[in-house]
């Protein structure tokens, strides 16, 4: 499975731009397939162009029909190149142009621009798990239920993903393939992520709530906003805990006392949380970090969860 954020120069095909900058914006290095070109853009750097019939008769040194273009990948790191042209040159070119229209729609549905990367790895995803499940030998994913209360929306736009699959080639992908799906969009939402991290991150969503569950007995509401909160705050959370980095700021010193002594559970709670992550991650969670997520349990406890067995008392006797 391909997961890629920026492309690199393709080396030996590389064409010297000074010949077509004056000519035209974008000039043909290498095609990849029919709807996928290696091109020159008008500053002489090399991107990878997607669309519909984009190389169909064209040969290298050819003008790109700017009309043709859907999809440009743009060079912006360290990312192997050699491995995106192996992937778009290896994947039949309907499954390719099946995850840009998807990408498409999910940027509708989602109201936000996913990385368009993200069309390529789908793409791939797709390809082989079609071929699995009509070998009989699909992927279990262990992590549906948690991606389906995790990742609402995304999982809801994957479940789109399987109707256009089998409006496209007849075969209709189990629901757990709308999860992995999710996990693409998730990825998507990001210019630095990958597959890996996002499961991990999901992990870390799961573990923690576990946590807050079984220390206060209760079931958190899934349609709950305060639930929605918690769920964004762990997500930005868990990324910084799989990258030790830390969150800190040293104005809010006093609020922090204040929080932690009026909302004594929710705190303790927040202590087991960091207790758990020290043990697993090496990750040490520092007081703002701690207050912050001190306040999100506290309102998921209290106002966002289905069925409350006891409440305990915080100082104040309030419920807000």
């Amino acid at each position: 499975m391909v997961s890629l954020t920026c492309l690199q120069m393709l080396g030996e095909v590389f064409v010297d731009g000074s010949i077509f900058l004056e000519e035209c914006k974008m000039r043909i290095c290498r095609i990849l397939t029919n709807n996928a070109l290696v091109v020159l853009d008008e500053k002489g750097k090399e991107q990878i162009v997607c669309g519909k019939g984009i190389g169909y008769k064209k040969r290298p040194g050819d003008n790109v029909d700017d009309k043709l273009v859907e999809t440009v990948y743009v060079k912006e790191g360290d990312q192997s190149f050699e491995q995106i042209r192996r992937t778009l040159e290896a994947l039949p070119e309907e499954y390719l142009l099946l995850a840009q229209h998807f990408v498409e729609a999910a940027n509708v549905s989602l109201n936000m621009k996913l990385n368009p990367v993200m069309a390529v790895s789908l793409a791939d995803h797709l390809f082989y798990a079609i071929q699995r499940f009509l070998e009989g030998t699909p992927i279990a994913n262990s992590l549906t239920w948690e991606i389906k209360r995790f990742y609402q929306k995304e999982y809801e736009v994957g479940l789109m993903a399987l109707d256009m699959v089998e409006s496209q080639f007849k075969v209709r992908l189990p629901e757990s393939e709308a999860a992995f799906i999710a996990m693409h969009i998730a990825n998507g939402e990001t210019d630095d992520s990958t597959m890996e991290e996002t499961f991990a991150i999901t992990k870390i969503i799961e573990d923690i709530c576990n946590i807050v569950r079984v220390y206060f007995r209760i079931e958190m509401d899934a349609d709950s906003s305060y639930y929605y909160r918690f769920i964004t705050h762990l997500k930005y959370f868990a990324r910084r805990v799989l990258r030790q980095e830390q969150y800190e700021d040293n104005s809010s010193t006093d609020l922090a006392e204040i929080i932690f002594a009026k909302y004594e559970e929710a705190y303790r709670c927040a202590c087991k949380i960091g207790d758990y992550l020290s043990r697993k991650y090496h990750y040490q969670l520092l007081e703002e970090e701690r207050m912050y997520l001190t306040i999100h349990i506290r309102l998921v406890v209290n106002k966002g969860s289905k069925m409350p067995l006891e409440k305990t008392p915080e100082k104040g006797g309030q419920n807000s």
